[in-house]
């Protein structure tokens, strides 16, 4: 065969050279950009920071009862509504005790009328803003009045157990604590005598009625009646 010419053998010679300087050595891989060589370790993706923890909100601290809340539990207990004998007791301003000094069943018992008190002026408040209501029903508005009145009495009729009490005298507390119960109901009558008519006090009522029956059953149980 005939050799070719010079310029053509240089210019073959160097496209040679070209090819070998560009072409990848022997055992190499190319890699595209963005991922990772065969059998390198995968790079994790960053994590993202934990999301610090809600604090849980603060608990109510319960009412402390002055020295003695085991005899308010044990006298409590002696009811039939337990629960909310403790827990109308615990609301009332506790009593300053001297020093040593602990509750004992009168100072029990004074509390729970505090709680009949508290909620009948409440029902007072709730009786006269319903009859002054002009949505209230024209014939409602009679015995709203009366039922102002006979919460008035419960304040009076407590009035009194707390003398007797005060005093010694056991039977004229328990009669003052009869009497409270009996002004409870003199307010639902006046709704039970009509029919057409809704008994709008009668949650204010049926709150009353176990706060009164609470403080008998306590009274009893402390021998104060």
């Amino acid at each position: 065969m005939t050799p070719p010419p010079p310029p053509l053998l240089a210019c073959l010679l160097l496209t040679l050279l070209l090819a070998a300087a560009v072409a990848p050595p022997a055992g190499a891989v190319c890699v595209p950009l963005g991922h990772t060589k065969p059998g390198a370790p995968a790079k994790s993706a960053p994590s993202k920071p934990k999301p610090k923890p809600t604090p849980a909100p603060a608990q109510p601290k319960p009412t402390p009862i002055a020295p003695g809340a085991d005899i308010v539990r044990s006298l409590c207990l002696k009811t039939d509504y337990p629960d909310l004998c403790f827990s109308s007791i615990a609301k009332q301003p506790q009593p300053q005790l001297p020093g040593g000094k602990r509750l004992d069943g009168a100072g029990v018992l004074r509390l729970a009328m505090s709680a009949v008190r508290a909620k009948a002026a409440e029902a007072k408040s709730a009786a006269a803003a319903l009859a002054n209501d002009p949505k209230t029903q024209p014939l409602a508005r009679n015995p709203l009045h009366d039922c102002v009145e006979s919460f008035d009495d419960i304040a009076y009729s407590l009035d009194q157990a707390q003398k007797a009490l005060a005093g010694g005298d056991r039977d004229t507390t328990g009669t003052m604590l009869d009497t409270v119960r009996t002004d409870v109901d003199t307010c639902d009558q006046g709704f039970e005598e009509r029919e057409e008519l809704t008994p709008v006090m009668a949650n204010h009522d049926a709150e009353l009625a176990k706060l009164s029956s609470n403080c008998l059953a306590i009274a009893t149980a402390a021998g104060l009646r």
